[in-house]
């Protein structure tokens, strides 16, 4: 039982964070890495530039390392809960190792970004690996809503995957100028892979029916959601008449 207060007071700081965070984005805060980061002019506000790259791995890890921990300490569990938990893991194996790698020119990335990235992925991490694995963690029925659930969770994640790859081939040639992505959702939205992974989340959510998984969902709209808005309007300002009209920030036809 203190375990499972301490889960739940976890899960309301987690939510409560980002519900800051998401007004500080809402009213203008741009995180300074990728795009947003100038290396002559450096916002040395947010800490010290490290390696792109490194800063991927690093503040993506403790959600691949955390869960397996917590596996080792509890044991594995069976049924709904292993094929979420699995699935989770696949998603962080994704970020924290193979997206890394293949970014062609990681800009530096504020030490500050990076260590608040790795806070929210060492806690939600836990949180999720314990909902599922836990001892005193509720069994995932295996119903329609279920599998409802993980379809949206494996549509999203496989979004996700493949408009990166797309932003990642824009930069294939070695140019040193940013292209205005084509194709699949970007046709409809300037951040077609954050809306993939909203979608990925809720899907997850759906699925597991936990308080941990909704924190998640919650978080990711409220974390990458305004960064697609950010997105959409450097693109019509770096673009302008160039880039098109019809497109949204990151919901079709609404936002």
């Amino acid at each position: 039982m203190d375990e499972q207060f301490f889960h739940a007071c976890l899960g309301l700081c987690l939510l409560g964070s980002m519900c800051l965070s998401f007004i500080a984005l809402a009213f203008g805060t741009v995180a300074p890495y990728g795009r947003y980061s100038a290396v002559k002019s450096f916002d040395m506000s947010w800490g010290p530039p490290i390696d792109g790259r490194v800063a991927w791995v690093v503040q993506e890890l403790p959600s691949l390392v955390g869960p397996l921990v917590c596996l080792a300490y509890s044991g594995r569990p069976s049924g709904g809960n292993a094929l979420l938990l699995a699935l989770f893991l696949a998603h962080y194996v994704n970020r924290a190792v193979v997206y890394p790698l293949r970014i062609r020119r990681g800009k530096p990335t504020p030490l500050g970004v990076a260590a608040a990235a790795f806070g929210f992925t060492t806690a939600n991490g836990y949180l999720q690996a314990r909902a599922l694995a836990a001892p005193w963690a509720r069994s995932v029925p295996v119903d329609a809503r279920f599998v409802a659930g993980v379809a949206l969770l494996c549509a999203g994640a496989a979004g996700n995957v493949w408009h990166d790859g797309v932003l990642r081939d824009l930069r294939r040639g070695g140019g040193g100028g940013y292209e205005i992505p084509r194709g699949g959702l970007f046709e409809y939205v300037s951040g077609a892979n954050f809306l993939c992974e909203i979608v990925e989340w809720f899907g997850f959510a759906v699925a597991a029916r936990t308080p941990a998984a909704w924190v998640f969902a919650a978080s990711a709209a409220l974390n990458i959601g305004p960064r697609g808005v950010h997105h959409h309007r450097w693109y019509l300002a770096t673009f302008g008449a160039d880039y098109p009209a019809g497109r949204r920030a990151i919901v079709p036809f609404l936002l």
